[in-house]
């Protein structure tokens, strides 16, 4: 059976799910969630997204659903070999999942100009993880991991929403650059609506 990832790719966490099944090599089928239903519901018990299907099963959260990815198929591996590499990774998974999440994608607002102050929370995580970018092609080396496909979307979201964010962030902005030119970055492109 295929894989069906659904939800929006408005959502970070959707396009974190379709990014690694790209770099992966896994065919996957994007489907509209009908959210805040019974039927999204019955799928998410907390009615998020994205939630991935594949052999009769259904998974939620991004943790899951990439370690499931990783390991159910065939193609480059995302998660490094070395210890030391693999626990670097899950270091950026969790700091995209908490402080990412919370002060660039959700604390950075679509419908409004954000406040100072989101703006200062949201910059101050992008300092910090501008700083703990290293020397590498990569976030952990020099082969992409399921670190550079939790961070890449989130970056996004705050070049999209609030650009000036990322000024002066030389070497956050020169791995964006190298990950925004791969296929998996191109081909789950969000675009807004009016542009």
């Amino acid at each position: 059976m295929a894989v069906r990832i659904h939800g929006y790719l408005i959502s970070t966490w959707t396009r974190t799910a379709c990014m690694a099944c790209a770099e992966k090599g896994v065919d996957y089928e994007l489907v509209p969630l009908k959210r805040f239903t019974d039927e999204h519901e019955a799928m998410h018990p907390f009615k998020r997204m994205p939630v991935l299907e594949h052999d009769g099963r259904m998974l939620t959260e991004g943790l899951a659903i990439t370690g499931y990815v990783e390991e159910a198929f065939d193609g480059p591996k995302l998660v490094p070999g070395d210890l030391e590499q693999r626990a670097r990774m899950r270091q950026w998974q969790s700091m995209c999942a908490d402080y990412g999440f919370r002060q660039v994608v959700r604390g950075i607002p679509r419908d409004r100009d954000p406040s100072g102050e989101e703006l200062a929370e949201a910059r101050g995580v992008l300092e910090r993880f501008d700083a703990f970018v290293g020397e590498a092609a990569f976030l952990v080396g020099e082969a992409m991991t399921l670190a550079d496909i939790y961070l890449a979307p989130q970056v996004a979201n705050a070049r999209e929403k609030a650009p000036q964010l990322l000024d002066a962030l030389d070497a956050l902005g020169a791995w964006f650059d190298r990950v925004a030119e791969r296929e998996s970055f191109t081909s789950t492109r969000y675009e807004p609506p009016g542009r």
